[in-house]
């Protein structure tokens, strides 16, 4: 899409830190930080564009998985806003993104979970929030697999 050449606030890049995601949320959970990785790869993936994109959430509709859907609106820039994001009940966690012209992939959870035994010592909440932290850095193939629709 293409803006006024004095429009300050378009197209701005979509890089935010564990804070901020935790600042938007409330708190720093595994399924926000995933769906913002998966949104994050999902916009990149096609052409940086958030308004040519449209996310379809399946989740239980519960928390912690429907937290998955406030991670996919920051990395994606699919809004309720922008009413180019809905959330399908679903027994399990994926994310169909679908571009303007045809193409489509869908993302699914990986083995990232095998590294939240690393924190079982922990208090449970505290565990939470440094496995999301961890997750944070990891990179997009330990975390989700992609497959072209």
């Amino acid at each position: 899409m293409k803006w006024h050449e004095n429009c300050r606030y378009m197209e701005l890049p979509r890089e935010y830190s564990s804070q901020e995601l935790a600042k938007f949320h409330g708190h720093l959970g595994p399924f926000i930080v995933l769906g913002y990785r998966m949104g994050k790869f999902a916009l990149q993936y096609f052409d940086n564009d958030p308004f040519s994109l449209f996310a379809t959430v399946y989740c239980s509709g519960t928390t912690p998985e429907s937290c998955l859907s406030d991670g996919i609106q920051i990395g994606s820039g699919c809004t309720l806003g922008k009413r180019n994001i809905e959330l399908v009940t679903s027994p399990s966690p994926e994310v169909m993104f679908r571009h303007a012209d045809g193409r489509a992939i869908l993302i699914k959870p990986g083995n990232y979970v095998k590294h939240k035994s690393d924190y079982e010592s922990l208090d449970p909440e505290l565990a939470l929030e440094y496995f999301a932290e961890a997750m944070f850095s990891m990179e997009d193939s330990d975390l989700f697999v992609v497959t072209e629709l």
